[in-house]
Parts: structure tokens; sequence; C-alpha cells
């Protein structure tokens, strides 16, 4: 097979990460003095971050940088949880606290809009990241971080998106950590270079990363099944691969953290019919246990993939280890480490020759419904 007859749209995202972030970082960091008020930054005693799918994830994934850097309580949840599950005295108990922060990149989630509209209800401050100023999220919120990628991009499925609210956190962590003093002003400044010089870095990685996930979406094409396995940060990672094969192919797919992977998914039937997509780091708090689920997976005899910082001698022979360039701070290495599955996703698709959101086949083409499933059409402040 010739490489360069498989294009797709998520194989293009990643090709332009690197300049995607420049963009963005540019866009967001010329906001970031004003945003968020210092007084405002004091007030916050906690921190949510809520939002639908990816947004939700970008979440997850950014943190470990909140917790390292501002040294603020920060909670992430989905926003149908925000929205009509949390008890109510979880907010506004205190002048702009908590900080919620809710994600969309349209700003046209019901459901982020519904979070932002019942924060602010009980007294909570907001801040919205999107890319619509003029969204529904946006003019909820009292804040707003506009994620800045150009218009006429190619964009979904969402894996630049994914980056650019990712991003988004991270900077609003380095502007808080530094307000408040947990960062000083020499780790503020390398910190923010740090992004720039790993996502580099990263770029360079790209092309023998690209030929390695092209064998392997040869050799994986016709598996029956995939199953994602992460932990703590690296679970947003593992979530988001697997949307991929949803979204692009409609695949069959699962996704778990190391612990309750050994409890459950260990036991699926025919396992060598089922590659495994693991991410982990040296950084990774629960590496030991991550490293004995790979043990697991090699006596079971499946497929594996493994997105890690770690040299390739940390894990058994025959797997297919994709080793990434490791940040200065660990908290960095959600933004990119996507990348080798959304490659391998892109790849299988162009395969399949599959369509990504099912697009052509009648069964999933209603625009209207699609659009209201993807958006939600009721808010409802509880």
């Amino acid at each position: 097979m010739n490489k360069n007859d498989f294009e797709t749209s998520l194989i293009r995202q990643a090709r332009v990460a690197d300049e995607m972030i420049g963009i963005v970082k540019a866009k967001v960091e010329a906001q970031l003095d004003t945003v968020l008020p210092a007084k405002e930054i004091f007030d916050a005693q906690k921190i949510f971050i809520t939002g639908c799918g990816d947004s939700w994830l970008a979440g997850v994934a950014a943190k470990p940088a909140f917790e390292a850097l501002t040294k603020v309580e920060t909670n992430v949840m989905r926003a149908v949880d925000f929205s009509r599950h949390l008890n109510s005295k979880n907010l506004g108990y205190s002048p702009n606290t908590p900080l919620v922060i809710a994600i969309s990149y349209s700003g046209e989630a019901t459901r982020a809009v519904e979070c932002a509209q019942r924060a602010a209800k009980y007294g909570a401050n907001t801040l919205a990241i999107t890319a619509n100023p003029q969204s529904r999220l946006a003019k909820a919120c009292r804040h707003m971080i506009n994620v800045g990628l150009p218009e006429g991009g190619e964009y979904f499925p969402g894996g630049t998106t994914y980056i650019a609210s990712m991003l988004s956190l991270m900077l609003l962590a380095l502007r808080i950590g530094r307000a408040k003093t947990t960062i000083s002003a020499e780790e503020y400044k390398d910190m923010k270079a740090a992004i720039t010089d790993w996502s580099h870095e990263f770029n360079k990685s790209l092309p023998a990363m690209e030929d390695q996930c092209f064998d392997i979406a040869q050799r994986w094409k016709d598996l029956r099944c995939m199953d994602f396995i992460g932990d703590y940060a690296e679970y947003a990672t593992a979530y988001f691969g697997s949307a991929k094969v949803i979204e692009t192919w409609g695949g069959y797919t699962t996704y778990d953290d190391s612990e309750d992977w050994c409890h459950i998914n260990y036991f699926l039937m025919n396992p060598e019919t089922i590659g495994r997509v693991v991410t982990t780091n040296k950084t990774t708090p629960s590496f030991g246990r991550v490293k004995e689920t790979i043990n697991a997976i090699k006596s079971l005899g499946s497929p594996c993939m493994i997105v890690s910082d770690a040299d390739a001698s940390e894990f058994p022979e025959g797997m297919d280890v994709v080793t990434t360039v490791s940040p200065r701070y660990f908290w960095l290495n959600p933004l990119l480490q996507h990348i080798p599955f959304d490659m391998v996703a892109g790849y299988i698709a162009a395969m399949k020759d599959g369509k990504a959101f099912r697009e052509g086949d009648p069964r999933f083409d209603v625009p209207e419904l699609n659009q209201r499933l993807k958006e939600g059409t009721r808010i409802e402040i509880v």
C-alpha cells in the first residue's frame, strides 16, 4: 500500500498541529491579561471545568496543569452532571467562587450554555472557551477566551479543535498560577516557551511517526474491536482515541483506566482480535500498574500499541511502541499524545472508505436531527 493514497482529515490535522498551536497560543496569550481580573482570580476558591464530548475531555487532560500551577481545587465534570445534578450549594457560596469554565468550540452546545446559566444563577463566576464570540455560550458567561483558529480550516473530526481547547486551558492555568504567585516569573516564561519548544520537537518526529502509524493501520484495519486504556490525564487521550474510531469509520471500541481494565476488559473473548491502545508516561503516578496491565495484554496475545514518552525498553517485546518526545513539564503530554492514534484512525478510515460521522448513509444523514442530537435542544436551569 502507498501511504499517500490514504489521506483523511485527521491525518492532515496532525500535520498542521504545530502551526495551529502557534496561532492559538498567540491569540489566547493576547487575551490573558484582561480576560480575568486579578481580584476574581484570588476570589476563586474552587474551579469547575465542564463541557460535552471532546470539550469535557480537554478539561480532564488539563486538570493536572491546573492542580500543578494554580494550587486551586479543580473539578472536571460532564456538562449534564454539572447542569442537572451538581448540588447548588457548590455554586456561589462566596464572591466569584467557584470559577466555572465552560467549553464549546461552536459555543452553541446547549448543555454547556445551561451550565453557564445555572452557574450564574447561583452567583458563580463564569468563563467561556469558544471559537464564536457571538455564540450563546459566550453571551451566557461573564468572561470569554476566543481560541482563535483561522476560518475555513479543516477541523473535523475534532483533532485541531481539541488541541485548541486544551491549550487555552493550559494557558489559563499559567495565567492564574502567575497571578497567585504559585509559579515564579521565570517559571511562567519558561513554561510558555516549553509549549512552543515541545510542539516544534514533536513536529520533527511526525514523518517517522506517520510511517509507523500507517504500518499499524494496515495490520489493525480488520480487527473486530479496539480497546483503549489510560489513567488520569491519559484517560482523556484514551477516550479521545476511542471516539475517533467511531467518528471516522464507525468501528467498535471500548475505553477504561488501567485498574478497571484488569477487573473487566481483561476478560473479553477472543483477545487476539482486539487491538489494545495504551497511553502512559514516565510521570504517570500509576505507571507501574499500567506496566502490569500491559504485561497482562501480552499474555493474552492481543495486538498492542503503546503511546509513551518512556523508552520502548520499559515494555514487553512485540509491542508497537510509539515513543513521543518528553516535554519539559509533564502536564503538556496530553496536548499532542493523541496524534499517533489520530493518524492510525485516519488511515484505517481511508482503507475502509469510511465516511466521518456516517456521511451519506441515510440512516444517519438527517441534518436537523443530527444538529439537535449534537447541540441539545432544551435548556433547563435547576
